[in-house]
């Protein structure tokens, strides 16, 4: 038994990539991420151990900073990704996306309805204003398959 333990108190860099391998086997059982950046961690803690001879306390304190700084940085880019998730289109709204098109009115606007072109199709629109067919209009809003259009200078 003490063999053992002096091969693990000569060895640190082996404690620390085994450390790491059963973080990373926790981590296929669903730690949602923390597990990988904690294994992570201490693989490069084993890395650094085994290039550089350092002190089991400074070890320790390198991993728990590394985890700590891997963690927080993957907090970061969870956050990041759900705001851009939540600005992006809605699910099934793929016509939110024509908000802000330019295009021209095909089927005159008169009494608020008509119709523009939008790349390879016509949609119903409404505006506020008569329009005669070729006035350029921008997209301001979609309800349906209804778009609400505002005219633009010529």
């Amino acid at each position: 038994m003490t063999d053992f333990l002096t091969v693990i108190y000569d060895y640190p860099h082996w404690v620390f990539i085994a450390l790491g391998g059963i973080l990373l086997i926790i981590e296929l059982l669903g730690t949602a991420g923390y597990g990988l950046w904690s294994g992570i961690a201490a693989i490069v803690v084993g890395l650094i151990a085994w290039a550089i001879p350092l002190s089991w306390p400074i070890l320790w304190i390198l991993f728990s900073i590394f985890t700590l700084i891997s963690a927080y940085l993957w907090w970061l880019w969870l956050k990041k990704r759900e705001q851009d998730r939540a600005s992006k289109i809605a699910i099934n709204q793929p016509q939110q996306e024509l908000i802000g098109t330019t295009t021209f009115v095909t089927d005159a606007i008169i009494n608020g309805s008509g119709r523009v072109k939008i790349k390879d199709g016509t949609w119903s629109a409404k505006c506020n204003q008569d329009l005669e067919v070729g006035h350029p209009v921008e997209v301001i809003a979609v309800d349906g398959i209804i778009l609400t259009v505002k005219p633009l200078n010529k």
